[in-house]
């Protein structure tokens, strides 16, 4: 009970930690705005319904790369600010909100081009638009938009990039306000007064009859105001970052659309004209009004006025729904999880270099309380999805992680030699992060493809083939570990026992890796011939989903016919994570085939790196091999081949292919960080 004391009290301390985020949701005083109040309010954004919240930390990740912003209010201090604080400046203080440095660029040569400090890397709108920048922007816009994407320059991308954020932030603050508005609910409130006698002197105007010209201005002026000419595309199905916030019956409106219909209507009367304005209108306008006159108590009266509104008009399940997911994302579950694979990862490694075993317990534990939340957050996001665990490509690297991590904890539990956590918490850690990036683009639970509409294929054909490639993973995994415990071993003892058992792992997994990874693809096939009327027809993803099990199956292969011994199966497996990754992700960056929906321009660079990486590793790995053999007599066992090369010529290959592959690592490692031009 003793040696339990101090991984029980770690994990409790940590659990609490974690729980946290679960049960204090974020409060204002009682004088202030309810901003997170008014974030659980639902609008219609990517095919679903979603919390404000959730398009305010979507727009921040593509705009800054981070859910929330960070920057000094007031002459203050520099804080951490809520993603939602800074949507609701952007509606109700917009010339606040263009000193706010959100827009983060990496790029030296925009930096160069726009005159920005290259010492900085957030900036602000009128930071960006400054001087004839901004005309610049939209003509270099427009030229790099008519070029195919395949040719564009890093530059090029990079200041692609900046233009669609603000096209974001344009259509945010056009959002919840129209975009002339100086205080929107005076204005509504002006309208609805003098609409009956300015329709009168706009139809007396037009027929040049005697009328009121002062009545005739001041209604053309607010017609102005509220009506905005890009109406359109606020409700265009598909477009980034427009959401609908106005509920009519069973659908949703654009805000400037329900302005028009309101308007359009009133005025197509006869007589007796008489505008009414929706009451989400109308609670949006006093709420953003009151914000921007900072009169916190008017703001909340508002927000429960539409509250209440929406739960007597038949809302409630939406209004359940997004409170949940503001509650969800103020909980995080899976940054709580890097956190914890981060943790458990050096508490594992840190117990081999010790005879205590309460590091590699605690260790195993954490990984445990992280498997839970994991777990945890996938449920829940299927729940709000309606959908399985995969849809695309940032919940495919979020379930092969889960994946890992339980493969990784099985290990651990039939071995016990803290191999199975260093597995499990590194594979759990670098999936969550690749997620971390694929986040970038916006909202990771938008509509789905409409191949991918159907969730009996979803739940078999999906689950299944990503378990596989999950497996294949761990595999590769063990093998690095494979590796540097040789490399360190006179540091970390990695005697005949513990390589046979890291073997016997690696063999396992494969063998488990190869069975869902083939039943997957053949689940795949039937799926395409139901919806595309054949079994199989070349395309990229399907070429690659055949190589991980083709390579799974000659790593078997191999090994029963004495073509591999040990250090032959584990540079195998390592390889097996480039094509995994290569066939998993990279089929995709193609820009080709049925599957070419989950393209992120920067990926390929990362992955490159990944790839080059995984080769210096099984390099390295036969390397140390090598090193073994030299100076002693070549024997050859029976089924065994030999290479046919003394151990010097090897070592030379060997060399030449870590230093290439590694300087490759090196190049695309500054592309991928926008240094390399």
């Amino acid at each position: 009970m003793k040696k339990l004391s101090v991984p029980v009290v770690v994990v409790v301390v940590v659990a609490l930690w974690a729980l946290m985020g679960l049960v204090r949701i974020p409060k204002v005083a009682s004088e202030q705005p309810d901003i997170y109040g008014f974030g659980q309010l639902p609008v219609l954004l990517d095919g679903r319904i979603q919390p404000i919240d959730s398009t305010a930390r979507n727009a921040m990740q593509v705009i800054r790369h981070k859910s929330t912003g960070r920057y000094a209010r007031n002459g203050g201090e520099v804080k951490t600010i809520p993603a939602i604080e800074w949507l609701l400046e952007l509606a109700a203080k917009p010339n606040v909100a263009l000193t706010r440095p959100v827009f983060r660029i990496d790029n030296e040569e925009i930096k160069d081009n726009l005159r920005l400090p290259k010492d900085e890397k957030h900036f602000s709108v009128n930071d960006i638009t400054a001087g004839n920048n901004f005309e610049r922007l939209a003509r270099e816009s427009g030229r790099i938009h008519s070029k195919d994407a395949s040719l564009r320059t890093p530059y090029e991308k990079s200041l692609k990039a900046v233009a669609d954020s603000l096209l974001i932030y344009q259509r945010l603050s056009k959002s919840f306000r129209p975009q002339h508005s100086a205080d929107f609910d005076s204005e509504l409130t002006q309208l609805e007064t003098i609409f009956p006698t300015g329709m009168a002197a706009v139809r007396a105007h037009e027929t040049n009859a005697e009328h009121n010209e002062d009545d005739h201005h001041q209604f053309s002026g607010l017609i102005e105001t509220l009506i905005d000419p890009s109406i359109r595309d606020g409700d265009r199905s598909g477009v980034m970052f427009w959401p609908r916030i106005i509920p009519v019956d069973t659908s949703w409106q654009s805000l400037s659309t329900n302005l028009l219909s309101s308007i359009s209507t009133a005025a197509s009367a006869e007589s007796d004209w008489k505008i009414q304005f929706h009451p989400a209108t109308k609670a949006y306008a006093g709420m953003i009004s009151a914000y921007a006159k900072e009169e916190g108590e008017t703001f909340n009266n508002k927000l429960r006025e539409y509250q209440d509104y929406l739960k007597n008009n038949g809302f409630t399940i939406e209004l359940s729904k997004t409170g949940k997911e503001f509650a969800f994302n103020n909980f995080d579950p899976f940054y709580k999880c890097e956190i914890l694979y981060v943790l458990a990862f050096l508490l594992a490694c840190g117990g081999w270099l010790t005879l205590a075993k309460w590091p590699n317990q605690t260790a195993y534990y954490l990984i445990a309380l992280a498997a839970v939340i994991h777990t945890s957050g996938l449920i829940f996001r299927m729940w709000l999805e309606g959908r399985p665990p995969v849809t695309n490509l940032y919940s495919a690297a979020v379930f092969v992680g889960w994946g890992a991590v339980i493969l990784g904890l099985i290990l651990e539990r039939i071995y016990r030699d803290g191999i199975g956590n260093v597995v499990a918490s590194s594979v759990g850690f670098v999936t969550l992060l690749v997620a971390g990036g694929l986040s970038l683009s916006g909202d990771t639970m938008e509509m789905l493809q409409a191949v991918l509409d159907t969730n009996f294929w979803l739940a078999t054909h999906v689950v299944i083939i990503t378990i596989g490639y999950a497996a294949t993973f761990v595999a590769g995994f063990l093998a690095i570990v494979y590796v540097v415990r040789d490399f360190v071993a006179n540091k970390v003892p990695f005697d005949k026992t513990n390589r046979s058992s890291l073997t016997k792992m690696i063999y396992g997994i494969v063998c488990f890796a190869t069975l869902f990874s083939f039943v997957g693809t053949v689940l795949g096939g039937i799926w395409a011939d139901q919806s595309w009327g054949r079994f199989w027809g070349w395309d990229p993803k399907e070429n690659g989903a055949l190589m991980i099990v083709i390579w799974n199956a000659a790593i078997l292969h191999a090994r029963w016919g004495g073509i591999i011994r040990e250090r032959g199966l584990v540079a195998m497996a390592i390889f097996g994570n480039a094509v995994t990754a290569w066939s998993f992700f990279g089929t995709n960056m193609l820009g080709i085939g049925l599957h070419s929906y989950g393209f992120m321009d920067k990926a390929f660079a990362w992955l490159m790196v990944f790839v080059c990486m995984q080769i210096v590793m099984l390099t390295g790995g036969l390397m140390l091999g090598t090193l073994g053999q030299a100076g002693k007599p070549v024997v050859q066992k029976s089924g065994q081949a030999a290479i046919g090369l003394p151990p010097v010529a090897q070592l030379v290959i060997e060399a030449l292919v870590i230093v290439a592959s590694f300087a490759i690592t090196i190049f695309y490692l500054l592309k991928a960080l926008g240094i390399w031009l």
